[in-house]
Parts: structure tokens; sequence; C-alpha cells
């Protein structure tokens, strides 16, 4: 276990992101983001202005994707205690790594952040991306010539994406691999 302190963000940087800035590959640019972060865990990710080729142009208004990273339960930076103590609960921590028309920037890392619930597991390497996400969402009536916000979660079911167009009723849930939609309680969960 570790309790050290955490070292702040680094400034923002444009080095090694895919596509950068008008075509930025959100499924790409995973490990990039994660070597940003002490967390190793993928806990979500929140792409928003995606094209349907499943791309990000962060130079456009509203163009931004976020990564979420956390820790195993006790371990990466926890929050202070005084010495000789216990912590007082569990904690996996979190911290967003961001990806904007300035290039990748972190947040601060949250030591104190819960662990997730009992389906609490890290997410896997995506098995598809927001390509295929919109091609499934075109096949349900998503209108091709509209920004999307797409994220990748952990649902009751497991991987899951998440596909809406704000203002719309368009929104689309499917399994972690693309293959087939999600619906009722096996599409609920968030990004944390």
């Amino acid at each position: 276990m570790s309790s050290h302190e955490v070292a702040p963000p680094a400034p923002p940087t444009t080095a090694g992101i895919v596509g950068f800035p008008a075509n930025v590959d959100v499924v790409g640019s995973i490990e990039l983001a994660s070597k940003s972060t002490e967390r190793p865990l993928l806990r979500g990710i929140v792409a928003s202005g995606v094209r349907p080729d499943g791309t990000v142009d962060l130079s456009r208004p509203g163009g931004r994707i976020r990564y979420v990273f956390g820790s195993a339960r006790g371990e990466g930076p926890l929050p202070p205690r005084p010495p000789g103590t216990l912590p007082a609960r569990s904690y996996c921590g979190k911290q967003s790594v961001h990806l904007r028309d300035v290039g990748l920037v972190a947040d601060p890392d949250q030591p104190s952040f819960p662990c997730p619930g009992v389906r609490g597991d890290a997410l896997p390497a995506p098995r598809c991306g927001p390509r295929e996400v919109w091609e499934a969402a075109k096949k349900k009536g998503a209108p091709a010539e509209l920004l999307a916000t797409i994220e990748y979660f952990r649902s009751n079911a497991g991987p899951a994406w998440r596909f809406e167009i704000p203002g719309t009723a368009h929104t689309v849930v499917l399994y972690g691999d693309c293959a087939r939609e999600l619906s009722g309680s096996d599409a609920i969960g968030t990004v944390p």
C-alpha cells in the first residue's frame, strides 16, 4: 500500500495524441492517457463531439475526451492519515485525464474516491470503438450529420458503450464487443 504524496499533474501536452487535433482516435489514445496517471485501471471514457468515423475534432467547440482511471482496493495513492493508523475505509482513488484543444490535461488525483460497488471491475481494453458504435446507431436511424457523445463504461451486463446525440432521442447501448444491443437493467451504468 502506498500513501505517498501525489505529484501534481503535468502541464498540457499534444505529444503522442493520435490524430491531434482534428482526427483524434479515442481508443488509440488510451495508452497515452494512462501514462499520465499513477492509477492503472481504466474505469471509463466519455467522448463528446464524435463523428461517424469515430474520431473527435478537439479544435471544435464541444470536442473533448475524458478517460477515468482508478486503482485496485487499497492500492495507489491513498489519502493522508496519522502515522501508525489504518485507513478508515478502502479507497480506490480516481484521476481523470482529458484530451482538449490544448492537448492532454490531467485533473488532480482524488485519493479519497471510494471503490466501486459489486460490479466495479476495471474495464478491459475496448474490443471495438466509436466507429463501430456509430455504425450500430446509424442502423437504428441516427443522423450521420450530427455529432454524438459516446461512453465506454461498466454496465450491469459488463463492459458497454453508450451512444447519444444530445438533444435527440437517439440513444443506443451496446455490449463491449459492439455485437449486441443492451436494454433494461443490463444497460444501466455510468462513468465515474
